[in-house]
């Protein structure tokens, strides 16, 4: 069923949560692809402005209103449709309909009070945007600053969720509130276990076959794994993966350090995380525990990314459901931004696809079905971009795609799947990838075979429309005692000669590149020529 073809629209999406008020405007489009125009950020600790009796006091009230009147002033020249919600401090405050009605009055925000299962619905809608994520089953956690949301879903299938009343600044201000002790941190810990405890029985019926986390707490423990870990510095954390021993490991650092200096000297976390990071782990490491999980998906998408899809769904009535190619719709946006040729790139992506179906059951038989199911994604995409360069540069393009497509902002993609897509463009032509190439010293065995097998399949594709005239109608591939015949299928009307030559020069590479000795044949109607 196609999807229906509605117009583009302009949309605000504005968060006030425990820790920070956050702002988005997001275009969006009919099929998915949401293109980041602006963003703001303002740090109010509404959870420590509630005051013992339940009050949220009058500077908090004052610096909410003004936070959010700014924000509108930097909303008005996009002429985009606003909506905002307000989470778990502000529901938990007496004293919120004054908050509510000022921020209206001041600058005609309408803001919605939702609870912690609608915000666990917008946070999974937001994650679906960020992952590409259709027909699978998703454990889905937000560790916020004054909430914990838990859920389990397929789609709009939700099986399961859950908001807890456990969040970062929350549980700082109780248990650190004075000064941060071993015991203050033995204490979070037993109450943290005991409050999400439940969720073990309540859960074990469901499977998933992600676990995806979001929020502050989940992106800055991204960006520490990979400085500590990887010794790298990453720009995006969406899709970044962290596994459980590391993240153990992580908290025991944090708990050892304990105070927030510490662990801003030790990490180069800004002193507003330092100070609350230690309990939005310690939530993070007991849904571990529990839930028995072995590593988390990263995701930068969440709740305003949600409610920017929610909003633009609810207004064009259009349901969610299962929600379009994202990751193959970034990929067309990109290619026209860049004015490349469709109807190339089409047929090298085309080529590329046909010859890895037919290639890789015989190469890639060690890799696990999901990782080959990543590569064709993966190889789709780097074979339809792979003149991506040529925006900067004819001369040298292949670099320039590398740099553009690791580099590019491409909705529904990790940082890692660019970067190993970027690769694959910058070595399907000159140079093959190695171990001591200097633009594979991140990757290990298993990567690098995986590089150079795709790279080569990019580098047979485009040789085979060398004219851009796609003479080459189909291919055949056939191994047979380590010998690899290519068969080029034509019209006798247009042979593919120009494409047969240019294939042949490549042979040496992709012989290299397969570890298999290759012939070519042109097969026509009434004519077979052996080369």
């Amino acid at each position: 069923m196609p999807y229906p073809q509605l117009p583009k629209k302009t949309i605000a999406a504005i968060d006030i949560g425990t820790n920070s008020a956050h702002m988005v405007v997001a275009e969006m489009d009919h099929v998915g692809e949401m293109r980041i125009l602006d963003s703001d950020k303002v740090n109010l600790r509404l959870g420590q402005a509630i005051s013992p009796d339940g009050h949220l006091s009058e500077d908090g009230i004052r610096r909410t209103v003004e936070a959010l009147s700014h924000m509108q002033e930097i909303i008005k020249p996009f002429g985009a449709t606003t909506r905002a919600v307000a989470t778990h401090a502000t529901r938990e405050a007496k004293n919120h309909k004054r908050l509510l009605r000022e921020i209206e009055q001041t600058s005609g925000i309408n803001v919605e009070l939702i609870d912690g299962i609608e915000e666990a619905r917008l946070v999974f809608l937001g994650m679906r945007y960020g992952l590409s994520l259709n027909n699978i089953n998703c454990l889905g956690v937000d560790v916020g600053g004054g909430s914990t949301e838990i859920i389990v879903a397929r789609d709009d299938d939700i099986k399961f969720v859950s908001s807890v009343k456990l969040g970062a600044v929350t549980l700082t201000d109780r248990y650190f509130k004075k000064d941060y002790s071993s015991a203050g941190c033995d204490a979070l810990k037993e109450h943290v276990h005991s409050r999400l405890a439940p969720l073990q029985q309540e859960t074990k019926r469901f499977t998933y076959e992600r676990t995806l986390a979001s929020s502050g707490t989940a992106k800055a423990l991204a960006f520490l794994h990979a400085r500590m870990f990887a010794n790298s510095v990453m720009s995006d954390p969406n899709g970044y993966i962290l596994p459980r021993d590391d993240l153990f490991q992580i908290s025991d650092q944090f708990r050892r350090l304990l105070s927030p200096q510490k662990i801003r000297d030790a990490t180069g976390l800004d002193l507003a995380r330092a100070e609350i990071i230690l309990a939005g782990t310690v939530i993070l490491e007991e849904l571990t525990h529990l839930l028995k999980v072995k590593e988390w998906v990263i995701t930068s998408f969440g709740l305003r990314e949600g409610l920017v899809a929610d909003t633009f769904y609810r207004a064009s009535e259009a349901p969610t459901g299962e929600l379009p190619d994202i990751q193959w719709h970034s990929v067309l946006q990109f290619a026209r931004r860049l004015g490349l040729n469709e109807a190339h790139a089409k047929q090298v992506k085309s080529l590329s696809l046909k010859i890895y179906s037919q290639l890789s059951p015989h190469c890639l038989k060690s890799l696990p079905a999901e990782t080959r199911e990543v590569d064709v994604k993966l190889l789709k995409a780097a074979s339809y971009l792979r003149e991506a360069g040529k925006f900067i540069s004819t001369p040298q393009y292949h670099r320039h795609s590398q740099y553009l497509i690791s580099n590019s902002r491409l909705p529904g993609f990790t940082e890692s799947e660019r970067a190993l897509m970027g690769l694959i463009g910058r070595f399907q032509r000159k140079g093959m990838p190695s171990s001591d190439h200097s633009d594979c010293i991140d990757l290990n065995t298993n990567d690098i075979k995986r590089l150079r097998f795709l790279a080569a399949v990019v580098r047979l594709a485009a040789a085979l429309d060398r004219t851009r005239q796609e003479r080459v109608q189909d291919i055949e591939l056939k191994i047979v005692d380590k010998t690899l015949t290519i068969t080029l299928i034509h019209t006798v009307a247009n042979p593919p000669d120009v494409e047969l030559h240019k294939a042949r020069l490549e042979k040496q590479a992709l012989e290299k590149s397969w570890d298999l000795a290759i012939r070519f044949e042109l097969r026509a109607i009434n004519s077979i020529e052996t080369g």
